[in-house]
Protein backbone atom coordinates (compact mmCIF):
# COMPACT_ATOMS: atom_id res chain seq x y z
CA UNK A 1 0.00 0.00 0.00
CA UNK A 2 1.26 3.47 -0.89
CA UNK A 3 2.51 5.13 2.30
CA UNK A 4 2.52 8.67 0.86
CA UNK A 5 -1.15 9.26 1.55
CA UNK A 6 -3.81 7.88 3.82
CA UNK A 7 -6.39 6.31 1.55
CA UNK A 8 -10.13 6.63 2.06
CA UNK A 9 -10.37 2.96 2.99
CA UNK A 10 -7.97 3.50 5.89
CA UNK A 11 -9.87 6.56 7.10
CA UNK A 12 -13.20 4.72 6.87
CA UNK A 13 -11.72 1.65 8.57
CA UNK A 14 -10.36 3.80 11.38
CA UNK A 15 -13.79 5.27 12.00
CA UNK A 16 -15.37 1.80 11.95
CA UNK A 17 -12.74 0.54 14.40
CA UNK A 18 -13.39 3.47 16.76
CA UNK A 19 -17.13 2.73 16.64
CA UNK A 20 -16.53 -1.00 17.29
CA UNK A 21 -14.19 -0.20 20.19
CA UNK A 22 -16.76 2.15 21.69
CA UNK A 23 -19.37 -0.62 21.52
CA UNK A 24 -16.97 -2.79 23.57
CA UNK A 25 -16.54 -0.08 26.22
CA UNK A 26 -13.16 1.20 24.98
CA UNK A 27 -13.51 4.99 25.18
CA UNK A 28 -11.45 6.70 22.46
CA UNK A 29 -10.87 10.28 23.60
CA UNK A 30 -9.21 11.16 20.30
CA UNK A 31 -8.30 9.13 17.24
CA UNK A 32 -6.09 10.23 14.38
CA UNK A 33 -3.85 9.11 11.56
CA UNK A 34 -0.36 10.64 11.64
CA UNK A 35 2.80 10.09 9.64
CA UNK A 36 5.86 10.62 11.87
CA UNK A 37 8.72 11.96 9.76
CA UNK A 38 11.27 9.50 11.17
CA UNK A 39 9.11 6.43 10.52
CA UNK A 40 7.83 7.49 7.11
CA UNK A 41 4.53 5.63 7.33
CA UNK A 42 1.01 6.29 8.57
CA UNK A 43 -0.21 5.05 11.95
CA UNK A 44 -3.64 5.14 13.55
CA UNK A 45 -3.31 6.58 17.05
CA UNK A 46 -6.04 5.85 19.58
CA UNK A 47 -5.94 7.74 22.88
CA UNK A 48 -7.93 6.28 25.74
CA UNK A 49 -8.26 6.54 29.49
CA UNK A 50 -7.88 2.73 29.55
CA UNK A 51 -4.19 3.18 28.71
CA UNK A 52 -3.83 5.59 31.64
CA UNK A 53 -5.62 3.28 34.09
CA UNK A 54 -4.69 -0.27 32.98
CA UNK A 55 -1.64 0.21 30.75
CA UNK A 56 -0.96 -0.20 27.03
CA UNK A 57 -0.84 -4.04 27.06
CA UNK A 58 -4.49 -4.26 28.17
CA UNK A 59 -5.48 -1.64 25.58
CA UNK A 60 -3.62 -3.38 22.73
CA UNK A 61 -5.21 -6.70 23.67
CA UNK A 62 -8.70 -5.20 23.45
CA UNK A 63 -7.94 -3.32 20.22
CA UNK A 64 -6.58 -6.44 18.53
CA UNK A 65 -9.54 -8.55 19.72
CA UNK A 66 -11.97 -6.02 18.25
CA UNK A 67 -9.94 -5.82 15.02
CA UNK A 68 -10.19 -9.60 14.59
CA UNK A 69 -13.99 -9.40 15.01
CA UNK A 70 -14.43 -6.46 12.61
CA UNK A 71 -14.47 -7.57 8.96
CA UNK A 72 -12.77 -5.81 6.08
CA UNK A 73 -10.60 -3.33 7.97
CA UNK A 74 -7.89 -1.75 5.84
CA UNK A 75 -5.64 -1.48 8.89
CA UNK A 76 -2.73 -3.71 9.83
CA UNK A 77 -2.62 -4.32 13.60
CA UNK A 78 0.96 -3.01 13.56
CA UNK A 79 -0.34 0.33 12.21
CA UNK A 80 -2.29 0.97 15.43
CA UNK A 81 -0.71 2.75 18.39
CA UNK A 82 -2.48 3.30 21.71
CA UNK A 83 -1.84 6.35 23.89
CA UNK A 84 -3.03 7.66 27.21
CA UNK A 85 -5.16 10.79 27.22
CA UNK A 86 -2.31 12.67 28.93
CA UNK A 87 0.20 11.84 26.17
CA UNK A 88 1.46 14.96 24.38
CA UNK A 89 0.33 13.62 20.98
CA UNK A 90 -3.20 13.06 22.29
CA UNK A 91 -3.33 16.46 24.00
CA UNK A 92 -2.24 18.29 20.84
CA UNK A 93 -4.69 16.33 18.65
CA UNK A 94 -7.54 17.15 21.03
CA UNK A 95 -6.50 20.81 21.02
CA UNK A 96 -6.56 20.93 17.21
CA UNK A 97 -10.20 19.78 17.13
CA UNK A 98 -11.32 21.85 20.12
CA UNK A 99 -13.58 24.70 19.03
CA UNK A 100 -11.84 28.05 19.19
CA UNK A 101 -14.49 29.98 21.09
CA UNK A 102 -13.75 32.88 23.40
CA UNK A 103 -14.53 32.37 27.06
CA UNK A 104 -17.53 34.62 27.25
CA UNK A 105 -21.02 34.31 28.69
CA UNK A 106 -22.26 34.98 25.15
CA UNK A 107 -20.22 32.24 23.48
CA UNK A 108 -22.25 29.29 22.23
CA UNK A 109 -20.57 25.91 22.03
CA UNK A 110 -22.00 23.38 19.63
CA UNK A 111 -21.81 19.65 20.42
CA UNK A 112 -20.49 18.77 16.95
CA UNK A 113 -18.14 21.50 15.75
CA UNK A 114 -16.74 19.49 12.81
CA UNK A 115 -18.51 17.54 10.10
CA UNK A 116 -15.48 15.55 8.96
CA UNK A 117 -11.83 14.88 9.41
CA UNK A 118 -9.52 17.70 10.44
CA UNK A 119 -6.42 17.81 8.29
CA UNK A 120 -3.51 19.01 10.40
CA UNK A 121 -0.73 20.57 8.36
CA UNK A 122 1.63 21.53 11.17
CA UNK A 123 5.21 20.28 11.29
CA UNK A 124 4.92 18.82 14.80
CA UNK A 125 2.21 17.21 16.88
CA UNK A 126 2.90 16.65 20.56
CA UNK A 127 6.58 17.40 20.01
CA UNK A 128 6.86 14.73 17.28
CA UNK A 129 7.93 15.79 13.80
CA UNK A 130 5.22 14.69 11.36
CA UNK A 131 4.54 14.87 7.64
CA UNK A 132 0.79 15.15 8.17
CA UNK A 133 -2.16 14.12 10.30
CA UNK A 134 -5.89 13.53 9.92
CA UNK A 135 -7.88 13.78 13.15
CA UNK A 136 -11.31 12.25 13.56
CA UNK A 137 -14.04 14.65 14.66
CA UNK A 138 -15.00 14.57 18.33
CA UNK A 139 -18.39 13.06 17.42
CA UNK A 140 -16.66 10.00 15.89
CA UNK A 141 -14.52 9.37 18.96
CA UNK A 142 -17.29 9.93 21.49
CA UNK A 143 -19.80 7.43 20.14
CA UNK A 144 -22.06 6.30 22.94
CA UNK A 145 -20.74 8.77 25.52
Amino acid sequence: MNQDTVVNEQIDSGERLIEALSAEGFNVGVGFWAKPTEEGKWFLYLASDLVDSDGPAVAYRLVHDVMRKTPDLWIDPLEVKVLGLKDSLALDAMNVTRPKVPDSPFAVRTPKPFQGMTRFGGATLGGVSIDGAYIYPPSATNVGT
